[in-house]
């Protein structure tokens, strides 16, 4: 079905900010400049540049474009100098949406495939001035891959030149856990402090060393923090080294970002140092920990490619005006035991949730994500306002939802929700804790939840495939929820271990919630509750009926209509 029509402005807008151009459904003729070579027709090509190397693009006429800089000197900390680089650009345009991948100097990338799609290939290197050290340039997505030709999204993000690279210090074996004798904060964020607007601090391996370990670290305005693939940036298990920070990464300013192919652990559940009790531990009894990654009044911010594990609480808080969210990995817990042997799983990791926009975040896109966690997969939290954001193309396994709530007074709206699955097989959650699509509010914190469509979604093995609830807690107040404007289409709750429910509830007979729902099947027998709702079936079958008090049913169901197949919607991570 077709997307709502405020997504036409905002694809442009947010592309425009970003700095990234348009999707194009055209075609254009490969322009080659510079030293860097580009090739049409056939899979993707690689490049490599051992002091000027050359790039191969992708099929249907695209070209790579993208450059890199040699130089800089020894040591850990490797900057990257302009002296003795060489670049080169090229660009060619097939289908619309995605970018293809370049590479940094010295490592090899592939070209762009796939009708339409930008592609971005590898530029040239030289060999630099000081220690020689070949420079780090840019890198991006991709092509042909998750996202390529949706015509709802702005361009797959790319990876910006490093204006430094700074080198593991330890070496930590796999679910192990790093030694806190000495930080890396002070370097990582002397680089971070260092590094000019529009390039990346890059964290990467150096022989076996693989790790970092570090306290609070903030990314400037217009600076990227790039962990490299085989790296893990360890926090730390002080809650003295975190003293009254809120995060392990905070990042504030405009054009700022994370990206890589490595990790960020958390270590939330490890004990902490100095105690047998982990951060989970403390959430669970009602303390607080410190976020992952917190971004704060932020604009265009761009999280892309990283894997985040164990978060000490929420993963991503992300208040930004303007974002892309693409093709992160959140699995937490990641391991089956901590290093004490107690048993991780995501019941015990309490609030964890993957990632919350909320205050005032607008005009944002998350595409193409996979998250496991211990609480919401996604909630919006509507504390100011949270309006304009796409949500397409991701698979959650464990966690409470798809969320919206609990708070919404500050208003939500807007908001398009497609291609998604969650899968709840042994994730070991039940009840409350499992949940499919869920708007959840109370009157202490409620407001106006309106135009939210969710289409083409799958679950299987939930407790709760559907629940709508503006009575979610036991907290009261004069701020009553209010949900209008809800359309579901071609949902399917496939077969559980425990017989659904189905919660459409609205507050009272003043406050109503509207929803549609259009071919929208539960398997087998459920439960269904519903007060104080207006409902819509059709075009499409609805597999069950709602009634109850204060419920009106309008059934505009056309005949018999195909279930949703879920072909290809799960995906085990």
């Amino acid at each position: 079905m077709g997307r709502p029509p405020w997504l036409v402005g905002v694809v442009g807008l947010v592309a425009s900010l970003l700095g990234l151009p348009s999707c194009s459904t055209g075609n254009s003729t490969p322009v080659d400049v510079g030293t860097g070579s580009g090739s049409s027709g056939g899979s993707s090509g690689t490049a490599t540049n051992p002091g000027s190397g050359s790039a191969s693009g992708g099929s249907d006429g695209a070209s790579g474009s993208g450059s890199s800089s040699g130089g800089g000197s020894s040591g850990n900390t490797t900057a990257s100098s302009s002296s003795g680089a060489a670049s080169s650009t090229g660009s060619g345009a097939s289908s619309s949406g995605s970018t293809g991948s370049g590479a940094s100097s010295g490592s090899t990338a592939s070209g762009a495939s796939s009708s339409g799609s930008t592609g971005s290939g590898a530029s040239s290197g030289s060999t630099g001035s000081s220690s020689g050290t070949t420079g780090d340039g840019g890198g991006s997505g991709s092509g042909g891959a998750c996202g390529a030709g949706d015509p709802n999204l702005p361009p797959e993000p790319t990876i910006p030149l490093a204006c430094a690279t700074v080198q593991a210090s330890q070496n930590v074996a796999a679910d192990g856990v790093p030694s806190e004798t000495s930080l890396d904060t002070s370097r990582i964020q002397a680089a971070l402090s260092a590094c000019p607007a529009g390039q990346a601090v890059k964290l990467t391996t150096s022989g076996a060393n693989n790790a970092f370990v570090t306290g609070p670290l903030t990314v400037p305005s217009g600076v990227t923090l790039w962990v490299d693939a085989g790296t893990t940036l360890y926090g730390t298990r002080s809650p003295a080294v975190y003293g009254s920070a809120s995060a392990l990464i905070t990042v504030t300013g405009a054009k700022s970002g994370i990206v890589g192919d490595g990790v960020i652990d958390g270590q939330g559940g490890e004990p902490n140092i100095g105690s047998t009790s982990s951060f989970w531990d403390a959430n669970g009894s009602g303390g607080s920990s410190p976020a992952l990654i917190r971004v704060s009044a932020a604009t265009d911010f761009t999280l892309y490619r990283i894997t985040l594990h164990n978060a000490p609480k929420f993963h991503v808080k992300l208040s930004s005006t303007g974002f892309v969210v693409w093709g992160i990995t959140i699995k937490t817990p990641s391991k089956a035991t901590n290093s004490a042997g107690t048993a991780l799983t995501p019941s015990g990791a309490h609030n964890t949730d993957g990632i919350d926009p909320g205050e005032s975040a607008s005009n944002g896109y998350i595409v193409c994500n996979k998250i496991s966690d211990g609480d919401d997969h996604i909630a919006l939290k509507g504390g100011t306002s949270v309006t304009h954001l796409v949500i397409a193309h991701n698979h959650f396994m464990a966690g409470h939802g798809m969320s919206i709530g609990s708070e919404t007074n500050g208003g939500v709206s807007d908001i398009d929700v497609y291609d998604l699955s969650i899968d709840g097989t042994n994730s070991g959650l039940g009840g409350g804790s499992s949940n499919g699509i869920r708007i959840k509010s109370d009157s202490s914190v409620g407001g106006l939840v309106s135009n939210v469509t969710y289409s083409d979604v799958c679950v299987r093995d939930l407790a709760n495939p559907i629940i709508v609830d503006p009575m979610y807690s036991t907290a009261t107040g004069s701020s009553i929820p209010t949900f209008n404007g809800i359309a579901i289409h071609d949902f399917h709750s496939l077969g559980t271990t425990v017989k659904p429910t189905v919660t459409l509830n609205g507050y009272d007979a003043s406050h109503v919630t509207g929803i549609t729902l259009d071919n929208v099947v539960v398997d087998g027998s459920s439960t269904v509750k519903a007060t104080y709702a207006n409902v819509t079936l059709g075009p499409g079958t609805v597999s069950f009926t709602p009634s109850g008090t204060g419920v009106t049913v309008t059934n505009n169901v056309l005949g018999a209509s195909t279930p949703n197949a879920c072909a290809g919607k799960w995906v085990t991570f």
